[in-house]
């Protein structure tokens, strides 16, 4: 169901006054005076090891018959080396800087990686082993989004967040910056080249654009038929150049012209990865399903060939031989199939020889007894009393975890697909995805008394409208409440009583300027699946990291702002500035004592209620081990305590 109307506030709210900020701070408690002690250095605590190891990678190139793969999430980032024959990791290089990297291409025998959070470009050189530094090409947060290597042997690379596209010549290393061929957009976030030209698709706002080497000028080659939708990957294949778009396999002359578009079939979203064999034929995989599809020239829809991967995304494709095609998926598999029967092989990079690293987390709970921890295509679960560890894969990132009569849920990213997973025997079972634009689940809560599962989501670059979605898990049904608040996503969902509290952002899915100046809290009433109210706490607080009921007291953490908290009284509606800064954002956690919070940006703990005007820090020097926001989960038995991290390692954080 698609929710379209706005329920009015209830009761006898008044609009002017839900803005309005309260001079009225909540008394101080003085019990809580005693938690002044100096704070507990974390890095000082025990630790179970690393929360969740992964094998993930980003990025995949063939050369001389091996393929070569960079890692995602490991610090410092691997180039790994697989023989093809063999199926054997035969070398691992580790990469100066990042965390990743999204861009590889080969050119004169040299590996070229792009890396991320840091624009870096490196060059690997198989025979010697040795690795140059060739260059930035954007400041500090950068990303190299992909690259690729003309018929001529240049390499070209697009990047974040300057949406540039870069030229550079193995000869000399040289890298040089064409241009930015769209006015305000920021992600380059993919490159193809062909015959003397080269291809981008610009994201925010999305833009088809082909650049002329023997004119040097860009064109906006963005078909009529396609505008509003993104652009990439691209496999050139002599004189045309295929393209996938949100829709449709595209493909035209180099100059733009006799376009010709192949929809996707239904229920895919997106192009993952493209390759054209020697006949002309275009394969290509698609989210969601994962699918491999081919195209002949003439051909005017897809024909499946095979699903190796299931929901996988695919990093590259390349034809091995004519009838052979390999295929890399970010959860680290690859995978060779015979186009003409259908048959395929699948490698784990772990049985190759890849060793797993620690990743950053996405989410964590407590099961009954284990802890679970959610990364990149995985689930480790680990049992605390022997410290023993199992990995139970998933189809994407575990973007939250929530434990439910014996059973794990979760909501994955990029799919939006809800899952159960049952930890005895690994079996992962499918409720469908979330979809209503929406590509990132943020944050689920779980209601005993209506046995519905909440879940509240943002949806991609370009979009501003997120999703409350509720799975019945009795029956497996998902209702979608698209819409929820008005021109913004929902970050956050905690519930009591059978009510939803909801944290909203009108940044959304980023890439798009903001409706609306001020991120709004909810109450939903599940049993009635309606909206009760809505308010601004604070006016211009675009984002609102997360929500929690305390006794009466909504506590809010707020995102892109410096270290902002607040209360709003459920009772009076009076709002709260916490009187001091946190050092970022983070989920929070409520028990029967208290309400805490750690934080991001350095990684600290800090307890914000009940009866506080100012947070108190109790533990601290944390690090900043998460890949989404920092999260707790309880500490079952006697001693006061939750399941945190420190860098990226579990531990037990303890309460007052």
């Amino acid at each position: 169901m698609i929710i379209s109307r706005r329920t009015a506030l209830a009761g006898a709210v008044a609009t002017g006054a839900l803005t309005a900020l309260s001079t009225t701070a909540h008394a101080e408690d003085s019990t809580m005076d005693s938690l002044t002690d100096d704070p507990i250095d974390g890095s000082t605590l025990p630790t179970s090891g690393p929360a969740v190891v992964t094998a993930a990678v980003v990025a995949m190139a063939v050369h001389d018959g091996h393929a070569y793969v960079i890692s995602r999430g490991i610090v410092p980032p691997r180039l790994t080396e697989v023989d093809l024959t063999t199926r054997r990791v035969t070398r691992t290089v580790e990469l100066p800087t990042g965390e990743g990297g999204w861009g590889i291409t080969v050119a004169a025998g040299k590996v070229y990686c792009g890396l991320y959070p840091t624009a870096d470009v490196y060059c690997f050189d198989p025979a010697d082993g040795s690795v140059t530094h060739v260059g930035a090409l954007a400041g500090p947060g950068g990303f190299v989004w992909d690259m690729t290597t003309a018929p001529d042997g240049q390499v070209f690379a697009v990047s974040y967040p300057n949406g540039a596209v870069w030229q550079i010549d193995p000869a000399t290393n040289a890298a040089t910056r064409l241009g930015a061929p769209v006015t305000g957009a920021q992600y380059g976030r993919y490159v193809g080249a062909a015959g003397n030209h080269v291809f981008a698709g610009i994201y925010t706002p999305s833009q088809l654009v082909g650049y002329d080497r023997s004119a040097g000028a860009f064109r906006d080659l963005t078909p009529e038929a396609s505008r509003g939708q993104n652009f990439g990957p691209f496999a050139g294949a002599g004189d045309r150049i295929y393209v996938g778009s949100s829709r449709a396999l595209l493909s035209m002359a180099l100059d733009g012209s006799d376009v010709r578009s192949v929809p996707l079939p239904e229920g895919e979203s997106s192009v993952d990865a493209i390759t054209v064999a020697a006949d002309g034929t275009a394969y290509l995989t698609t989210r969601t399903s994962g699918t491999v599809w081919s195209c002949g020239p003439q051909d005017t829809s897809l024909t499946e060939v095979a699903t190796p991967a299931p929901a996988d995304e695919h990093r590259r494709l390349v034809m091995l031989d004519p009838s052979t095609l390999l295929g890399s998926t970010g959860s680290g598999v690859l995978w060779w199939l015979d186009v003409g029967t259908g048959e395929f092989e699948l490698l784990d990079l772990v049985d190759a020889g890849f060793t797993p690293a620690p990743d950053k987390p996405q989410s964590i709970v407590i099961g009954d007894p284990h802890v679970y921890v959610g990364g990149h295509w995985v689930v480790t679960e680990h049992v605390i009393d022997t410290g023993a560890t199992r990995r139970l894969r998933v189809a994407g990132e575990a973007k939250t975890l929530s434990w439910v009569r014996g059973e794990l849920y979760s909501a994955l990213y990029p799919s939006t697909e809800v899952v159960r997973i049952n930890p005895r025997t690994k079996e992962v079972h499918s409720f469908g995805a979330i979809g209503h634009e929406q590509i990132r689940p943020w944050q689920a809560a779980y209601d005993p008394k209506s046995k519905l599962l909440a879940i509240a989501s943002a949806p991609g670059t370009g979009k501003l409208t997120g999703a409350l979605t509720l799975l019945d898990v009795r029956t497996g049904a998902l209702d979608v409440h698209y819409g929820v608040l008005p021109d913004q996503s929902l970050l956050s969902v905690s519930i009591v009583d059978g009510i939803a509290y909801l944290g909203g952002d009108v940044v959304g899915g980023g890439g798009i300027p903001p409706t609306r100046t001020s991120a709004a809290i909810a109450a939903f009433d599940l049993c009635r699946r309606e909206l009760l109210w809505t308010a601004e706490p604070l006016a211009g607080e675009r984002s609102i990291q997360s929500v929690a009921v305390h006794d009466g007291i909504l506590y809010g953490v707020l995102k892109r702002t410096s270290g902002g908290w607040f209360t709003y009284d459920l009772r009076t509606r009076a709002v709260v500035r916490g009187a001091n800064k946190l050092s970022g954002y983070g989920q929070i956690h409520t028990d029967r004592t208290g309400v805490y919070c750690e934080t991001n940006f350095g990684g600290n703990l800090y307890q914000l209620g009940p009866g506080l005007s100012s947070a108190k820090l109790l533990v601290n020097r944390l690090g900043d081990g998460w890949y989404t926001v920092p999260q707790l989960t309880p500490v079952p038995g006697a001693q006061h305590a939750v399941w945190g991290l420190a860098d990226r390692d579990l531990v037990q954080l303890p309460l007052p």
